[in-house]
């Protein structure tokens, strides 16, 4: 499955090594840690789901399997805030 980031309605800021995200068309803001800032940024732009998993294995020494269920959980957060949609 691919994702796509809503750039009608999402703005996204850097602060520090993490973010923030606003959703205009409910009006809410997110705190985005350094992983989840890190997997929205490159669902912005466009990076594979792969390439994500494979980038952040490698930078935190982390399993392929826990690596896996880590971002597809942060991905279904993204999803029930509207912050992607699916592609």
């Amino acid at each position: 499955m691919s994702y796509q980031f809503n750039t009608a309605d999402v703005l996204i800021t850097q602060l520090g090594d993490e973010g923030v995200a606003f959703n205009s068309a409910t009006n809410e803001y997110f705190s985005l840690n350094e992983t989840s800032f890190k997997i929205l940024k490159g669902i912005e732009n466009n990076v594979s789901i792969e390439d994500i998993r494979k980038h952040l294995e490698n930078e935190y020494d982390i399993s392929a399997d826990e690596c896996e269920k880590a971002v597809n959980s942060t991905i279904q957060s993204f999803l029930a805030k509207k912050l992607v949609v699916e592609a």
